[in-house]
């Protein structure tokens, strides 16, 4: 058994902790209590008022619920140069393509366009904007590709089932 030994000065410490602890305690209690008590005083008043009190003269609600506000849905933000090559090699090729022939023509575009810079930075950069055209803007699809790993292709090119159309492999 190990054996613990604690000085004055510890002792104190965790004595002054608990008192702490219990002294916020308390004051949590005493908080609640007071929350419950106002909270019945609100429903004592609730009950005064009849059912057919609810409704002014003219027949609207005197109290109403509010309701959360609709949120409207973001806007997509403007595609990158990285994300519109992408999309451009998707098209131009017109099939399903693997991460690794898709590294490899971006890279090449990407040459092209002078926005490449090395091949670590810029196969992250690929993979960021993979992520993000799939997950958050869903402008890509990731499918499975005949035992040789994930595919990405367009959104349209998938049947009901989500398998790849034939015309696409």
């Amino acid at each position: 058994m190990i054996k613990n030994t604690l000085t004055t000065s510890d002792i104190m410490d965790l004595i002054s902790d608990y008192k702490s602890e219990i002294r916020k305690l308390n004051a949590k209690i005493s908080f609640c209590e007071n929350r419950i008590l106002e909270l019945e005083e609100l429903i004592d008043d609730e009950n005064i008022f009849s059912a057919s009190d609810s409704n002014d003269d003219n027949g609207n609600k005197l109290f109403s619920r509010t309701r959360k506000k609709e949120t409207k849905p973001r806007k997509p933000y403007p595609l990158s140069d990285w994300d519109q090559i992408i999309l451009d090699i998707l098209k131009d090729n017109g099939k399903a393509q693997l991460s690794k022939d898709i590294y490899e023509q971006v890279f090449e575009r990407a040459k092209k366009s002078g926005i490449y810079i090395d091949d670590i930075k810029s196969k992250a950069k690929i993979n960021q904007c993979l992520v993000k055209l799939t997950s958050r803007r869903n402008d890509l699809v990731k499918v499975r590709y005949g035992g040789r790993g994930f595919a990405y292709c367009l959104p349209e090119w998938i049947d009901e089932n989500g398998k790849i159309k034939s015309e696409y492999i």
